[in-house]
């Protein structure tokens, strides 16, 4: 059940996403197509497929191309958003690393050791590495010999800490060099891509200060953007492993403008079920949002696909353990 993923969109996802977006019942749509409901059904759950003059038919009502109805046009559905878990951590570790840096310069090195207990990075690495090149440092060592014994250090971590290690290791050394912050700052950002320099690292440092908490509050009471964008209201009811489920098959950006058009039940329905780093992103992607009514729409029908495929997913898999 964990593990269910969604490789793409079926023809009853869409199909159901467009007759969401305009509102329809299936009795209204098999009316207006003159079949039974239980056919629009079947459509829907991919038990039966449209003829091809059914298919044109549905084309015209929806006001789309044959193509985009049978998926074509559909890429594969994965995490292509701007952010990943890896980033995202790398990241949040270099903001406390400029913490360092700016400690460092104001107060001196030894000063170091008060910021570890504020880092939000989660790294096991840097509160080890800080007191250790202090401690050589105290003892005379050369920078070289000390930042020599953390790279070893740093080899000796997980795969999935090597990257986090060899940023730690580079960054330190610019602060025990003493210098500025902002050349540490660049960097950190030369180890963790072209994307978080462009996303305003001082307007991150600002974000990363709200707890998860403040954060899911700020969504408290939000209104729709208008009253078309309405699509996703329904998932307000859904639990925590559907939404999950939804979240791990969509990207960031389809995210975010879906959201910008929902209610804040929605909303936080689906900020609560993301990891702390990835909720900060999101959350502030969401402040800087600026869009249309379409684009809002286009996405909720995105994630109308996904959730119908999702759950659908999710009830094969279930029948079949029973």
């Amino acid at each position: 059940m964990e593990n269910i993923t969604c490789h793409g969109i079926s023809m009853g996802g869409k199909l159901y996403s467009l007759r969401m977006a305009k509102r329809m019942s299936q009795e209204q749509m098999a009316a207006v197509l003159g079949i039974s409901p239980a056919a629009v059904s079947k459509w829907e759950r991919d038990l039966s497929k449209p003829s091809i003059e059914m298919l044109w038919a549905l084309a015209d009502l929806f006001a789309c191309s044959i193509d985009e109805l049978v998926g074509r046009t559909q890429i594969q559905v994965e995490k292509v958003g701007i952010y990943d878990e890896e980033k995202l951590r790398l990241a949040v570790i270099g903001e406390d690393l400029l913490q360092c840096s700016e400690t460092g310069r104001a107060q001196g090195l030894l000063a170091l050791e008060s910021c570890i207990p504020t880092f939000k990075g989660g790294s096991r690495f840097l509160p080890f590495a800080i007191p250790y090149a202090l401690d050589l440092f105290m003892k005379q060592l050369g920078p070289d010999e000390i930042f020599s014994f953390l790279e070893n250090y740093a080899a000796t971590l997980s795969e999935e800490e090597h990257a986090e290690g060899k940023m730690i290791v580079a960054a330190l050394r610019k602060i025990f060099s003493g210098e500025s912050t902002e050349i540490v700052r660049e960097l950190i950002t030369s180890f963790i891509g072209m994307e978080y320099r462009e996303k305003n690292a001082e307007k991150i440092r600002e974000v990363l200060q709200y707890t998860r908490e403040e954060i899911l509050e700020q969504y408290q009471g939000k209104k729709r953007f208008s009253e078309k964008t309405d699509l996703l209201e329904n998932f307000g009811g859904l639990g925590d492993f559907e939404i999950r489920l939804i979240l791990r098959n969509t990207d960031n950006v389809t995210l975010t403008t879906a959201l910008m058009g929902a209610s804040g039940k929605v909303v936080k329905a689906f900020l609560k079920n993301l990891s702390e780093r990835m909720l900060y992103f999101i959350h502030e992607d969401m402040v800087q949002w600026s869009g249309t009514e379409d684009e809002i729409l286009d996405a909720q029908r995105k994630l109308l696909e996904l959730g119908h495929l999702c759950l659908k997913e999710m009830d094969k898999d279930e029948s079949a353990d029973s």
